[in-house]
């Protein structure tokens, strides 16, 4: 049998050519595939990285009251979005804590949308018509996503972000957000912990009021701020307390300071400091004072109102007196150790002139 070797050599030629073809295929597509998956790759690392840059930046301003804000601000910058917002749940109501609109979302969001929140859960809403009704500002947004706030199953509040693009917004959104959501959560907690601890080192334990060393450190630094500031020191003493805590123990005697404390504190304003200083003795800042008459008066009332109380503890309804030492910054002194020590004297003699008095120095 005769066979054509160029016949041959064609049709070897035409199987390795397709051979090679489907080969060249097929490397094409792993190269797309591979191309495609690197592309992911590149933006998963991208997002983890911003995930981590945010986790460093939130962890480096715990304790800074603008974190919210400055969080807010890095999603706008990640993101490139319109919009974005962060809503906190305060007494069952969202309230924007950080934003770089104008408006209050819920005033301008369609009711359908506002509802969403209601669940908790994360959602994306898109639309070829304006998602805002009766708002100039945002009346081109046509795609948002909401992602919750949760700490350990606790909702905590919302994190909403708008664009100008319809579609814009899709799961690698929410996956990425929810991260953010997550470090904020975190940070809402420790910022908590943080700012308790704070108080708790510069309040008194039993009287929630501030301490002495929080007192000297604040009046001090409003001195240097203002050398030319004028105000008063107000030394406080409870009349007969030893007498109290022996006859009625010093549960009720306690009680007496908490109750006493408080009383106090409602007749003063703002600025004025309430600090414990040692024992049952108080001591009171009096912010901005002029007349040195008006702040006699004020503090007469609080000794007179404090005359007037009853102190009830179980089964104990007795009244207490306190007497008041005055001196005022910069008349009784240049330092506030001087202030101090003529409150302490002028104090010395309303106890020793008879008590439940107020005793001042011009």
């Amino acid at each position: 049998m005769y066979v054509n070797s160029d016949q041959v050599i064609l049709e070897d030629y035409y199987s390795l050519k397709k051979e090679f073809e489907d080969y060249q295929n097929l490397a094409e597509k792993t190269i797309e595939n591979l191309n495609i998956r690197n592309i992911e790759l590149e933006k998963r690392l991208d997002s983890i990285t911003n995930i981590v840059e945010v986790s460093k930046y939130i962890n480096s301003y715990i304790s800074d009251d603008n974190l919210i804000p400055m969080i807010n601000d890095m999603i706008l910058g990640i993101l490139g979005v319109t919009y974005s917002s962060i809503y906190l749940n305060e007494t069952d109501n969202l309230i924007v804590k950080a934003s770089n609109l104008n408006n209050d979302f819920k005033d301008f969001l369609q009711e359908d949308i506002y509802n969403e929140l209601k669940n908790g859960k994360p959602f994306i809403v898109n639309s070829k018509d304006s998602l805002f009704e009766n708002n100039n500002e945002k009346e081109k947004i046509h795609s948002l996503i909401g992602v919750p706030i949760t700490l350990r199953d606790k909702f905590m509040g919302y994190i909403i972000v708008e664009h100008t693009l319809c579609d814009f917004f899709n799961y690698e959104h929410i996956k990425f957000i929810s991260a953010i959501a997550n470090q904020i959560g975190i940070a809402l907690e420790n910022n908590f912990l943080y700012t308790k601890i704070k108080e708790s080192s510069i309040r008194d334990p039993l009287l929630g009021i501030y301490n002495r060393k929080y007192f000297f450190n604040s009046v001090e630094d409003i001195i240097v701020k203002n050398t030319r500031r004028k105000f008063a020191v107000v030394m406080v003493d409870f009349d007969d307390f030893k007498k109290v805590n022996d006859v009625f123990g010093h549960q009720y005697g306690d009680e007496v300071l908490i109750q006493t404390t408080k009383l106090i504190s409602n007749f003063l304003r703002p600025f004025d400091i309430l600090a414990r200083y040692g024992g049952e003795e108080l001591i009171i800042y009096i912010n901005d004072c002029n007349d040195f008459q008006e702040v006699f008066d004020r503090i007469d009332a609080i000794r007179i109102k404090i005359s007037e109380n009853q102190v009830k503890f179980k089964e104990i309804n007795k009244g207490i007196t306190a007497s008041f030492g005055l001196s005022f910054y910069p008349i009784n002194g240049s330092t506030l150790q001087n202030v101090i020590s003529i409150a302490d004297n002028m104090l010395y003699e309303a106890k020793k002139s008879g008590k439940n008095k107020v005793s001042m120095h011009l």
